[in-house]
């Protein structure tokens, strides 16, 4: 059995596949009818063009639109307060926008602009089906003012100047709406960002490009993204040494564990080692059809 934190900053193995310039970029509507749907019916929808009314401009976030959506989010759950309907709005709008960053970098992509006046999102619900159970849920879809798509040629530095501009205003208005900290609301957007890259490099057989790119951003002492925590680790199988996977670690908390009949995620940063590696092991035995032992 291996447990192996990766953390620091970008290692030399990178085979540097998304600094490679292409040389006739697609516009957003024909890259967007590739774009990977890995987490399915949540995945974002990409869309270029004039914002809709109803869509929330990240560079002036509409109070009322961010009201109704926190109510939305907050109703999702039994016994959700403001810090996790603010965690779970921000982690999912997150996650949406870096979602599509991730799988553009991976590909040697960036938006031609990329500006809180340029990215907007609109809202959806949608329906999730995990281990025999399903529900419904809220998902985020990205419109960019600019349909241009254009060479990124340092995908780290792209991604590690452009979120924290994106996303400071909803977080400054977060603050003393949700009674969360900026740390704390900061640290769920660098866990998107970690999470997205890692999904998007899984699916194009180039993980540890994608961690590298993730570790470069958040090992920056100087940007608001920074975290001690967030990282990757790797599980292996003790009966099955050839079945092993990368993990993220979570550097900030959704609040999940604060609802009725909530607990905390296998990757929290609020839960131990020891079942942490014991529940995502449980997971792997499940995806490769094994039994518990």
């Amino acid at each position: 059995m291996t447990t192996m934190m990766r953390q620091g900053p970008a290692g030399s193995r990178s085979r540097n596949a998304a600094t490679q310039v292409h040389p006739a970029c697609p516009d957003v509507a024909t890259w967007a009818a590739r774009l990977p749907r890995l987490r399915d019916a949540y995945s974002a929808h990409l869309h270029a063009g004039t914002t809709p009314r109803e869509a929330l401009r990240l560079d002036a976030p509409d109070t009322g639109l961010v009201e109704a959506w926190l109510t939305a989010e907050a109703q999702a759950q039994k016994g959700a307060d403001d810090k996790l309907a603010a965690a779970y709005l921000l982690g999912r709008i997150a996650f949406a926008v870096c979602e599509v960053l991730a799988a553009l970098a991976l590909e040697g992509l960036q938006p031609a602009r990329l500006a809180p006046d340029a990215v907007a999102l609109t809202g959806r619900r949608a329906l999730w089906h995990l281990d025999g159970q399903s529900g419904e849920g809220r998902a985020y879809d990205i419109v960019l003012a600019e349909a241009r798509l254009v060479p990124c040629s340092a995908p780290s530095a792209v991604l590690g100047a452009a979120l924290p501009e994106l996303f400071a205003p909803l977080v400054r208005h977060l603050v003393p709406r949700s009674g969360l900290s900026r740390g704390a609301l900061w640290r769920l957007v660098g866990d998107a960002l970690s999470g997205a890259l890692l999904l998007q490099g899984k699916h194009a057989g180039r993980a540890e490009e994608a961690m590298e790119i993730a570790d470069a951003v958040l090992r920056d002492r100087e940007s608001p993204l920074h975290s001690r925590q967030t990282g990757f680790f790797r599980i292996d199988l003790p009966e099955r040494p050839d079945i092993a996977e990368w993990f993220r670690a979570r550097g900030g908390c959704c609040r999940y564990y604060t609802t009725e009949g909530g607990a905390y995620c296998s990757t929290c940063v609020l839960r131990d080692s020891k079942s942490r590696e014991a529940l995502l092991r449980a997971h792997l035995r499940r995806k490769h059809g094994l039994e518990e032992t």
